[in-house]
């Protein structure tokens, strides 16, 4: 399998890591380098978190993992430490744009708060009212 974690790039990552992981519970199964991995996987290939290779162990420990690492505001604090890091400069910038990052199949139709009211569209509101008329088929007597 391909990594995207260099020896390079861990050498500077991984005392972040250490930093903010926190000191309770058992140590994890998966090592740090290799849940990162997983989660670069993860978001590069665009998998189900079931489809993660058994590379990565369970999916569902990476998933958890990740999981509490945000809850925590573990992640955010690493991502805070490696903004400070100098030596992180080069990798501060992402683009992440539409061939990257899917929308799920109904985030475009979805429906408005219950109650609140439905607003029409700017184009049908700018169209001139229809008005009725007599229909050429109907007959008067």
């Amino acid at each position: 399998m391909r990594y995207a974690i260099t020896d390079q790039t861990w050498a500077i990552m991984g005392p972040l890591v250490e930093r903010c992981k926190s000191p309770l519970g058992p140590a994890p199964d998966l090592p740090d380098r290799m849940f990162f991995e997983a989660l670069l996987y993860w978001a590069r290939v665009g998998c189900p978190w079931r489809d993660l290779p058994g590379d990565f162990g369970d999916w569902s420990a990476v998933y958890n993992r990740l999981r509490r690492w945000i809850a925590s505001g573990r992640l955010k604090k690493l991502f805070e430490a490696m903004a400070a890091q100098p030596d992180c400069e080069g990798t501060l910038r992402v683009m992440i744009d539409s061939t990257i990052v899917r929308a799920h199949q109904h985030s475009a139709g979805a429906r408005g708060k219950k109650g609140a009211p439905s607003r029409p569209s700017a184009g049908r509101a700018a169209a001139p009212r229809r008005r009725s008329s007599r229909s050429p088929r109907t007959r008067t007597a």
